[in-house]
């Protein structure tokens, strides 16, 4: 696909309100599932954490749509998640189950087993502190491993996900791949999941899917609430595949859309 095609397939939604972002998104993504269950047998979709992404999770929870969808057919998956205890509250697996998902799982309409989270750190605080960069990077990589053989067991030889949902940072960065980093250049389709080591927002250690694997979903999604996020909004409006703005990189096979507000659209 071209740079012009690519830019061509994106939708920009503006809301008058982060809130009314944060619902429309809760809307759309469950009418979304219900639709693609009413044409196949399962769905898999890729949760995202921040503020405006656990912000969509509680408007899920609150919405009376939530109760239209057959969870026994839905999968979650992870954009990025921080390499941390698995109770952790910095872990975006944590605050999704505390914000909408837990409820599902205590109700028995969601099976565990179709909440697939990233590896969490099992080492002791003091074996992290000790540990080393080279030991940290196997670690990650054997994470990221585990990660990439749970997605092909789950979907096939070449998994794809249905939609996937991805915060924006003021920096530009979209799950956890930051701007000027060497994994925002990856372009193996078979790279799929990658370690963090030195990301330069902490915690320092993190996992995150890449961008060829997340432009091969079917949909993305890309949601940048406040102004403080406006400069990164226009900057990755402004082209695509700019490695200063990894946003710019997001694309889905059918559907790219910006859900932005009135705020972060000023400088557009």
């Amino acid at each position: 696909m071209t740079e012009a095609a690519n830019a061509s397939l994106r939708t920009v939604i503006q809301y008058a309100s982060p809130e009314l972002m944060h619902r429309a998104t809760a809307a759309r993504f469950l009418l979304e599932l219900g639709d693609r269950l009413a044409r196949g047998p399962r769905v898999d979709v890729a949760l995202t954490g921040g503020t405006d992404g656990t912000a969509v999770l509680k408007a899920i929870a609150e919405s009376p749509l939530n109760g239209a969808v057959d969870w026994s057919r839905v999968h979650l998956w992870w954009g990025d998640e921080r390499f941390v205890p698995a109770d952790s509250p910095d872990r975006n697996a944590k605050q999704a189950r505390d914000a909408w998902f837990g409820k599902l799982l205590d109700d028995g309409q969601m099976p565990a087993s179709h909440v697939h989270e990233m590896p969490a750190d099992t080492r002791t605080r003091s074996e992290i502190a000790a540990a080393t960069d080279e030991e940290d990077v196997d670690l990650l990589n054997g994470a990221a491993a585990a990660y990439d053989q749970e997605l092909v067991y789950e979907l096939g030889t070449y998994p794809k996900l249905d939609v996937a949902m991805f915060g924006v940072g003021p920096d530009g960065h979209f799950a956890s791949l930051f701007p000027d980093l060497a994994e925002i250049r990856i372009d193996d389709p078979l790279k799929r999941v990658v370690g963090i080591t030195h990301s330069p927002k902490q915690p320092p250690l993190r996992l995150t899917l890449t961008s060829p694997f997340i432009r091969s979903s079917d949909k993305v999604w890309l949601l940048a609430g406040s102004a403080g996020k406006a400069e990164a909004v226009a900057s990755a409006l402004s082209g695509v595949n700019n490695p200063h703005v990894p946003s710019s990189f997001a694309a889905g096979k059918q559907e790219t859309l910006w859900l932005i507000t009135k705020a972060s659209a000023k400088l557009l």
